[in-house]
Protein backbone atom coordinates (compact mmCIF):
# COMPACT_ATOMS: atom_id res chain seq x y z
CA UNK A 1 0.00 0.00 0.00
CA UNK A 2 1.34 3.63 -0.45
CA UNK A 3 2.37 6.28 1.48
CA UNK A 4 -0.55 8.01 -0.04
CA UNK A 5 -3.36 5.44 0.02
CA UNK A 6 -2.21 5.33 4.18
CA UNK A 7 -2.57 8.76 4.72
CA UNK A 8 -6.01 8.84 3.19
CA UNK A 9 -7.28 5.90 5.36
CA UNK A 10 -5.81 7.57 8.16
CA UNK A 11 -7.96 11.24 7.04
CA UNK A 12 -10.88 9.33 6.85
CA UNK A 13 -10.34 7.23 10.12
CA UNK A 14 -9.89 10.82 12.20
CA UNK A 15 -13.29 12.38 10.14
CA UNK A 16 -14.86 9.22 11.37
CA UNK A 17 -13.33 9.44 14.84
CA UNK A 18 -14.22 13.43 15.07
CA UNK A 19 -17.52 12.98 13.65
CA UNK A 20 -18.49 10.03 16.44
CA UNK A 21 -16.92 12.18 19.56
CA UNK A 22 -19.38 14.99 18.22
CA UNK A 23 -22.45 12.54 17.82
CA UNK A 24 -21.83 9.99 21.06
CA UNK A 25 -20.09 12.00 23.93
CA UNK A 26 -17.40 10.34 25.66
CA UNK A 27 -18.29 8.28 28.21
CA UNK A 28 -16.65 5.78 31.06
CA UNK A 29 -15.84 2.74 29.23
CA UNK A 30 -16.24 0.88 32.42
CA UNK A 31 -19.69 2.26 33.48
CA UNK A 32 -20.94 4.13 30.51
CA UNK A 33 -20.40 7.86 32.94
CA UNK A 34 -20.30 10.90 30.49
CA UNK A 35 -17.23 12.91 30.41
CA UNK A 36 -14.42 10.81 31.09
CA UNK A 37 -12.57 7.65 29.10
CA UNK A 38 -12.05 6.68 32.76
CA UNK A 39 -14.10 7.85 36.11
CA UNK A 40 -12.99 7.96 39.23
CA UNK A 41 -15.00 5.48 40.12
CA UNK A 42 -14.13 3.01 37.52
CA UNK A 43 -10.15 4.18 38.39
CA UNK A 44 -9.82 3.41 41.51
CA UNK A 45 -11.03 -0.14 41.25
CA UNK A 46 -8.00 -0.44 38.81
CA UNK A 47 -5.87 -3.07 40.27
CA UNK A 48 -2.16 -1.76 40.88
CA UNK A 49 0.56 -4.40 41.11
CA UNK A 50 2.27 -4.87 43.86
CA UNK A 51 3.87 -8.25 43.43
CA UNK A 52 6.41 -8.30 40.94
CA UNK A 53 8.43 -11.42 39.35
CA UNK A 54 11.01 -12.46 36.71
CA UNK A 55 9.53 -11.74 33.26
CA UNK A 56 12.36 -14.94 32.46
CA UNK A 57 10.35 -17.41 34.95
CA UNK A 58 7.83 -15.74 37.09
CA UNK A 59 10.18 -16.30 40.09
CA UNK A 60 9.31 -13.35 42.39
CA UNK A 61 11.25 -10.39 42.52
CA UNK A 62 11.11 -7.08 43.96
CA UNK A 63 10.85 -4.92 41.53
CA UNK A 64 10.14 -7.00 37.92
CA UNK A 65 14.09 -7.00 38.19
CA UNK A 66 15.43 -10.76 36.54
CA UNK A 67 16.29 -13.23 38.93
CA UNK A 68 19.92 -14.95 38.97
CA UNK A 69 19.09 -17.41 37.06
CA UNK A 70 17.39 -15.89 34.35
CA UNK A 71 19.24 -12.60 33.88
CA UNK A 72 22.40 -13.49 31.89
CA UNK A 73 19.97 -14.39 29.37
CA UNK A 74 18.87 -10.83 29.00
CA UNK A 75 19.95 -7.35 27.95
CA UNK A 76 16.82 -5.90 29.84
CA UNK A 77 17.13 -5.23 33.71
CA UNK A 78 13.76 -6.02 33.73
CA UNK A 79 9.80 -4.97 32.94
CA UNK A 80 7.84 -3.11 35.40
CA UNK A 81 4.83 -4.13 34.95
CA UNK A 82 1.52 -1.17 36.22
CA UNK A 83 -1.33 -3.74 36.11
CA UNK A 84 -3.06 -6.40 35.00
CA UNK A 85 -4.32 -7.13 31.46
CA UNK A 86 -7.14 -9.91 32.65
CA UNK A 87 -8.56 -6.51 34.49
CA UNK A 88 -11.65 -5.83 32.01
CA UNK A 89 -11.63 -2.42 31.93
CA UNK A 90 -7.79 -2.37 31.08
CA UNK A 91 -8.27 -4.77 28.33
CA UNK A 92 -10.61 -2.37 27.05
CA UNK A 93 -9.60 0.82 27.05
CA UNK A 94 -5.81 -0.73 25.77
CA UNK A 95 -7.99 -1.71 22.37
CA UNK A 96 -9.44 1.55 22.13
CA UNK A 97 -6.52 2.89 22.21
CA UNK A 98 -5.13 0.46 19.81
CA UNK A 99 -7.70 -0.36 17.40
CA UNK A 100 -10.42 2.61 17.58
CA UNK A 101 -7.40 5.44 17.32
CA UNK A 102 -8.89 6.99 20.51
CA UNK A 103 -5.53 8.56 21.43
CA UNK A 104 -6.95 10.82 24.28
CA UNK A 105 -7.46 7.13 26.62
CA UNK A 106 -3.29 7.31 26.87
CA UNK A 107 -4.09 10.03 29.89
CA UNK A 108 -6.36 7.78 31.08
CA UNK A 109 -3.61 5.11 31.33
CA UNK A 110 -0.41 7.24 31.36
CA UNK A 111 -1.94 8.40 34.97
CA UNK A 112 -1.86 4.26 36.20
CA UNK A 113 2.33 4.06 34.96
CA UNK A 114 2.60 7.42 36.64
CA UNK A 115 0.84 5.67 40.16
CA UNK A 116 2.79 2.44 39.84
CA UNK A 117 5.99 4.43 39.74
CA UNK A 118 5.09 6.56 42.34
CA UNK A 119 4.56 3.41 44.99
CA UNK A 120 7.87 1.39 43.05
CA UNK A 121 9.61 4.89 44.15
CA UNK A 122 8.76 4.56 47.51
CA UNK A 123 10.21 1.64 48.24
CA UNK A 124 13.50 3.18 48.43
CA UNK A 125 13.66 3.78 52.62
CA UNK A 126 15.58 1.60 53.80
CA UNK A 127 16.25 -0.69 50.54
CA UNK A 128 19.37 -1.26 49.39
CA UNK A 129 18.56 -3.31 46.45
CA UNK A 130 17.30 -0.70 44.60
CA UNK A 131 17.86 -1.24 40.70
CA UNK A 132 19.97 2.01 39.49
CA UNK A 133 17.14 3.21 37.33
CA UNK A 134 15.33 3.79 40.37
CA UNK A 135 17.90 5.09 42.63
CA UNK A 136 19.19 7.09 39.55
CA UNK A 137 15.69 8.22 38.46
CA UNK A 138 16.20 11.66 37.93
CA UNK A 139 18.52 11.08 34.87
CA UNK A 140 17.04 8.64 33.02
CA UNK A 141 15.56 8.58 30.06
CA UNK A 142 12.18 7.39 28.58
CA UNK A 143 11.80 5.91 25.23
CA UNK A 144 8.93 4.53 23.66
CA UNK A 145 8.81 1.38 21.43
CA UNK A 146 9.20 2.59 18.18
CA UNK A 147 6.83 2.33 15.66
CA UNK A 148 7.60 1.62 11.83
CA UNK A 149 7.05 5.11 10.22
CA UNK A 150 4.16 3.58 7.79
CA UNK A 151 2.43 2.01 10.88
CA UNK A 152 2.47 5.30 12.38
CA UNK A 153 0.95 6.88 9.27
CA UNK A 154 -1.50 4.68 8.77
CA UNK A 155 -2.51 4.97 12.68
CA UNK A 156 -2.05 8.78 13.16
CA UNK A 157 0.20 8.14 16.11
CA UNK A 158 2.63 5.87 17.98
CA UNK A 159 0.34 4.78 21.33
CA UNK A 160 3.32 4.02 23.20
CA UNK A 161 4.71 7.74 22.78
CA UNK A 162 1.56 9.19 24.21
CA UNK A 163 2.13 7.30 27.22
CA UNK A 164 5.72 7.77 27.49
CA UNK A 165 5.26 11.55 26.77
CA UNK A 166 2.97 11.72 29.85
CA UNK A 167 5.26 9.53 32.29
CA UNK A 168 8.41 11.66 31.20
CA UNK A 169 6.23 15.18 31.55
CA UNK A 170 5.29 14.46 35.42
CA UNK A 171 8.12 12.84 36.62
CA UNK A 172 10.61 15.73 34.35
CA UNK A 173 12.89 13.12 32.64
CA UNK A 174 14.01 13.49 29.13
CA UNK A 175 11.81 12.19 26.41
CA UNK A 176 13.91 10.68 23.43
CA UNK A 177 11.36 9.64 20.72
CA UNK A 178 13.88 10.00 17.60
CA UNK A 179 16.83 8.16 17.99
CA UNK A 180 15.42 4.59 18.25
CA UNK A 181 13.93 3.64 15.57
CA UNK A 182 12.17 0.85 13.80
CA UNK A 183 14.25 0.26 10.44
CA UNK A 184 12.02 -2.97 9.12
CA UNK A 185 7.93 -3.27 8.60
CA UNK A 186 7.27 -6.15 10.69
CA UNK A 187 4.62 -8.85 10.78
CA UNK A 188 2.22 -8.06 13.61
CA UNK A 189 3.52 -10.08 16.57
CA UNK A 190 -0.06 -10.94 18.24
CA UNK A 191 -0.64 -14.28 16.31
CA UNK A 192 2.93 -15.12 16.68
CA UNK A 193 4.71 -18.13 18.91
CA UNK A 194 7.56 -16.61 21.28
CA UNK A 195 10.37 -17.97 18.62
CA UNK A 196 8.40 -16.30 16.00
CA UNK A 197 8.28 -13.06 17.66
CA UNK A 198 12.04 -13.57 18.20
CA UNK A 199 12.95 -13.86 14.82
CA UNK A 200 10.26 -11.39 12.87
CA UNK A 201 12.40 -8.45 15.22
CA UNK A 202 15.96 -9.81 13.71
CA UNK A 203 17.17 -6.45 12.98
CA UNK A 204 14.11 -4.54 12.65
CA UNK A 205 15.59 -1.45 15.39
CA UNK A 206 18.51 0.57 15.46
CA UNK A 207 20.08 3.14 17.23
CA UNK A 208 20.06 6.84 15.34
CA UNK A 209 21.32 9.44 18.21
CA UNK A 210 24.49 9.86 19.80
CA UNK A 211 26.54 7.29 22.19
CA UNK A 212 24.36 6.70 25.77
CA UNK A 213 27.43 6.79 27.94
CA UNK A 214 25.92 4.40 30.78
CA UNK A 215 22.19 6.18 30.86
CA UNK A 216 19.51 4.23 32.37
CA UNK A 217 17.07 3.80 29.65
CA UNK A 218 12.87 3.46 30.52
CA UNK A 219 11.40 1.81 27.24
CA UNK A 220 7.45 2.63 27.42
CA UNK A 221 5.02 0.86 25.75
CA UNK A 222 1.39 -0.16 26.57
CA UNK A 223 1.68 -4.31 26.71
CA UNK A 224 4.13 -6.99 26.56
CA UNK A 225 3.45 -10.45 26.33
CA UNK A 226 6.85 -12.25 25.82
CA UNK A 227 8.78 -9.18 26.30
CA UNK A 228 10.43 -9.95 23.15
CA UNK A 229 10.25 -6.25 21.36
CA UNK A 230 11.52 -4.57 24.96
CA UNK A 231 14.46 -7.43 24.72
CA UNK A 232 15.33 -6.17 21.11
CA UNK A 233 15.02 -2.69 22.19
CA UNK A 234 17.23 -3.48 25.39
CA UNK A 235 19.60 -5.43 22.57
CA UNK A 236 20.01 -2.19 20.56
CA UNK A 237 20.15 0.30 23.50
CA UNK A 238 23.22 -1.76 24.85
CA UNK A 239 25.16 -1.56 22.07
CA UNK A 240 24.87 2.07 22.19
CA UNK A 241 26.52 2.45 25.38
CA UNK A 242 23.39 2.43 27.80
CA UNK A 243 23.50 1.17 31.71
CA UNK A 244 20.65 -0.03 33.15
CA UNK A 245 17.07 -0.75 30.16
CA UNK A 246 13.65 -1.35 32.23
CA UNK A 247 10.85 -1.37 30.39
CA UNK A 248 7.65 0.27 31.56
CA UNK A 249 4.10 -1.58 30.33
CA UNK A 250 0.49 -0.83 31.56
CA UNK A 251 -0.08 -4.59 32.01
CA UNK A 252 1.53 -7.64 30.66
CA UNK A 253 -1.06 -9.71 28.10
Amino acid sequence: MSDNNLDYIRKIKSAINFFTDIIFPIECLGCGKEGKWICERCASAIPINRNSYCLGCKTKTDFGEFCDQCESQYNLSGVFIASDYDNELIKKTIKALKYRFVYGISRELSRLLILFMDRQRAKIKGNESLPRVITGFSNAVAMPVPLHKKRQKWRGFNQAEKLAAEFAKHFRLELNTEDLRRVVSTKSQAKLSEAERKKNLIDSLAWRGAGLAGRNIIIVDDVTTTGSTLEECAKVLKRAGAGEVWGLVVAKG
